[in-house]
């Protein structure tokens, strides 16, 4: 990241930090999401971002006694003085705050485009803990590849570049994390691909992969695949290595 602007306001992001290389690439979808928003922001000169690893096994005491909260934690500094700052930690209020105070960029998005995509992620984690042989097994993928599809459609149908326009908003933030579990965790565990034929929601999924805003806060695949240990079905057998075992990548390709 960048030095720290003296001349922009400025924000801390807290997240909970990876077990790979124990730095800000956060294994936590929802902690991704802010530090794109905030990355963006900050790549708009509109902030100077600060991001801390928390290690939660043994969290540091300065931070559980500060914010007694789990990450995200993001903290808006009003002044030099520490003791003048505002914290918040409930997703609502983040996005809220953020559009308040840092209104030069608008990353507000459309009902439509999150709704669209409101439910992709809510449909892999029972598909993911279906096991072969389930009678439902099928027809939770059948759930899960129809959300693929509605996104594909919707992106195909506004020829946007990215959900809600031509520049990435907090939707963007939101799902894109969310893909990445799916595409990463989707495979490890169930042999899963995003259907190659869904070009237009590949070609969405790689102007995101060329974001900085992504490239600098994506977790490496080890560590999305950990972040599901204890969330599968525990008879259910992974189609590679254990993540501790294996080299660190992190997947940025796409179908040919």
């Amino acid at each position: 990241m960048d030095p720290i602007n003296p001349h922009v306001p400025s924000v801390a992001l807290f997240v909970t930090r990876s077990e790979i290389d124990f730095s800000h690439r956060s294994p936590s979808p929802i902690c991704q999401r802010w530090f794109m928003v905030l990355y963006l922001k900050s790549e708009a000169k509109e902030l100077a971002l600060t991001v801390y690893p928390v290690n939660m096994k043994n969290p540091e005491q300065e931070f559980k006694k500060a914010y007694n909260s789990n990450p995200p934690v993001v903290v808006f500094h009003e002044t030099d003085d520490k003791s003048s700052q505002v914290v918040l930690t409930d997703n609502r209020d983040i996005e809220v705050e953020i559009s308040q105070r840092f209104p030069v960029m608008n990353m507000n998005s459309s009902k439509e485009a999150e709704d669209v995509c409101s439910n992709v992620y809510i449909k892999f984690h029972p598909y993911l803990k279906s096991l072969p042989g389930d009678p439902q097994e099928q027809f939770k993928l059948r759930s899960l590849l129809t959300e693929f599809k509605r996104i594909n459609d919707y992106l195909e149908e506004t020829g946007r570049k990215f959900l809600s326009g031509n520049e990435m908003t907090f939707v963007d933030c939101d799902i894109m994390p969310k893909l990445q579990h799916i595409r990463i965790a989707g495979k490890y565990y169930k042999n899963l691909d995003i259907p190659s034929e869904l070009n237009t929601l590949w070609a969405y999924m790689e102007r995101c992969y060329q974001t900085k805003a992504f490239q600098e806060s994506c977790p490496f695949d080890q560590d999305i695949l950990m972040h599901y240990e204890g969330k599968v079905a525990p008879n259910l057998k992974p189609f590679g290595k254990t993540p501790t075992l294996q080299q660190p990548t992190m997947t940025f390709t796409i179908p040919e």
